[in-house]
């Protein structure tokens, strides 16, 4: 590769705070409301014009598996004023289909009345609804208000370009935007930007450049796939059909197998052997439909953070989305006026990068339940490793998420949450989503300004004030503080073996005891 020498350059310190979060996804979100909150003074980089990440900038506007008795704190706050505004789905207007299928096998196995006690009388978590779903535009609009009410500085349309190290400190950050190069500089950093570019770029340790660790997909980097939304359905006549074909397939969350594998005989370019095509997003019933069905898989010797890669990822992914419209239009009764209403502006990238900390949280983990003494989080979310194993199993009950990983086990001033933390290659699949995303987010902007405000690294901050100082927010810390009521549904769900299978995804052969290390 031919390379150039840039000139050594000044470059203009334009802001400098105690707290500096790069990424304004779910988990910056919670970093930087709950700093702001904690009276640090909080500088929010993203590289988009709003925050929310894959929530908003990614098409997908929902809180997945959520559970009150273990997430609190900011994301209920934000599902509260959510829902006052008038702008969160009704779980309770979703199809059957559209609704968590846990409930109703459990049920039709062994009775109602044999349901554990919280599983019959709610409607949350695993057994509830698939999440949240909410208007993304209004979600954007609110953020603002939220942060400015933090007293969060917030810097829009800039990239984080590189990180500026001092030794075992990160001073700040160097950011790209209209004006060219500037600085950022702070006292403690935060990164959830989802893809571990600062972490990375600092030259801290990280993971992720090893691929998948196992099985016939070993050293080959997770795939990539977006969302869309299609307008213009009657929704009252795709229901009628969708109804009335549930034993083809179409009560299922992934459907149209017959219909895409015909178009693709026919030369249809379509990756995807089916497709997700769901109202729930629908905030207001106005014939929007989600679809979740363009993917790629990364070619041999890329990575997904590579320009070229993620270029090539959107064209493809475009191509694919405009095949599928036709397909729906051409086949599906309520398509014939419909027409792609957004796109996202990223793709949901497979694997990036992630922090390497002092713990590395993995699968068996999630399975066992394991609960830490230096706990910040609770997850409940089972990790979607589809592309590994082809399956996705509800196999986890409530896990605690260890302080030492969303610390950098060698910056001491480095914090992650969400994907970036410190997970194994298959966790994170779990620890990804919005849910726990802006729960371990919350534990790190908290952590950050209890450091600054104790004048001590991060790494050396006394994690029985962090957890205190969590739960007076609000917050959920470990599972050592929830009852067996609450916890008994899961465990419940775990002994009946419920799983997805994919019908396009076979699973390879990958043993369950090699997944838990991962």
């Amino acid at each position: 590769m031919k390379k150039i020498f840039e000139p050594q350059r000044e470059i203009d310190v334009i802001q400098e705070a105690d707290v500096i979060v790069v990424g304004g996804g779910p988990a910056g979100i919670g970093a930087a409301l709950a700093a702001g909150r904690n009276g640090a003074k909080t500088i929010l980089i993203d590289r988009f014009g709003s925050l929310g990440g894959l929530q908003t900038q990614g098409n997908n506007p929902i809180f997945t598996f959520v559970d009150p008795e273990l997430h609190n704190g900011i994301i209920q706050d934000i599902l509260t004023r959510l829902e006052k505004a008038g702008a969160l789905k009704n779980a309770n207007d979703l199809p059957v289909y559209e609704r968590s299928r846990l409930k109703p096998r459990a049920t039709a196995a062994i009775g109602e009345k044999n349901l554990p006690k919280r599983m019959r009388e709610t409607d949350v978590g695993l057994w509830g609804a698939w999440g949240r779903t909410f208007d993304k535009e209004y979600y954007k609009f609110l953020l603002d208000d939220m942060m400015q009410e933090a007293g969060v500085k917030m810097l829009y349309h800039a990239f984080a370009a590189g990180a500026i190290r001092e030794g075992n400190l990160l001073k700040g950050v160097v950011i790209e935007g209209k004006e060219g190069r500037k600085a950022v500089l702070g006292k403690v950093v935060i990164d959830t930007s989802g893809e571990g570019d600062i972490a990375w770029k600092s030259g801290a340790p990280v993971m992720g450049d090893e691929g998948v660790p196992i099985g016939p997909q070993k050293g080959h980097a997770g795939g990539m796939l977006n969302a869309f939304m299609i307008g213009g359905v009657d929704l009252k006549k795709f229901k009628a059909f969708r109804e009335a074909n549930l034993e083809d397939g179409w009560g299922e969350m992934y459907v149209g197998r017959s219909l895409i594998k015909k178009a693709k005989e026919q030369g249809a370019y379509i990756i995807g052997e089916a497709c997700v095509l769901a109202s729930v997003f629908d905030i207001y019933n106005s014939g929007r439909i989600y679809v979740m069905n363009a993917i790629r898989s990364v070619p041999e010797g890329r990575k997904p953070w590579m320009t070229e890669e993620i270029t090539d990822t959107e064209i493809d992914l475009r191509k694919q989305e405009w095949a599928v419209l036709k397909v729906l239009k051409e086949n599906v009764p309520g398509f014939e006026n419909s027409f792609i209403e957004t796109t996202p502006a990223i793709p949901c990238i497979g694997s990036g990068h992630r922090l390497l900390g002092d713990y590395i949280l993995n699968v068996g983990d999630m399975r066992a339940g394991r609960a830490f003494d230096d706990s910040i989080a609770i997850n409940n979310m089972p990790p979607d490793f589809y592309e590994a194993v082809g399956r996705f199993a509800f196999d986890v009950i409530p896990h605690d998420v260890p302080y030492r990983s969303i610390v950098s086990k060698e910056v001491e001033n480095l914090l992650a949450a969400g994907t970036t933390m410190s997970t194994g290659a298959f966790a994170m699949h779990g620890l990804r989503y919005c849910t726990p995303s802006i729960c371990t987010g919350e534990a790190a902007g908290t952590a950050a300004a209890l450091a600054v405000k104790n004048n001590v690294t991060p790494k050396k901050l006394d994690v029985k004030l962090l957890q205190d100082t969590l739960r007076k927010q609000g917050a959920r810390v470990t599972v050592k503080d929830l009852s067996e009521e609450v916890l008994e549904p899961y465990r419940f769900i775990k002994k009946l073996g419920i799983k997805y299978q994919r019908e396009d995804m076979k699973g390879t052969e990958v043993t369950e005891e090699e997944i838990e290390k991962y």
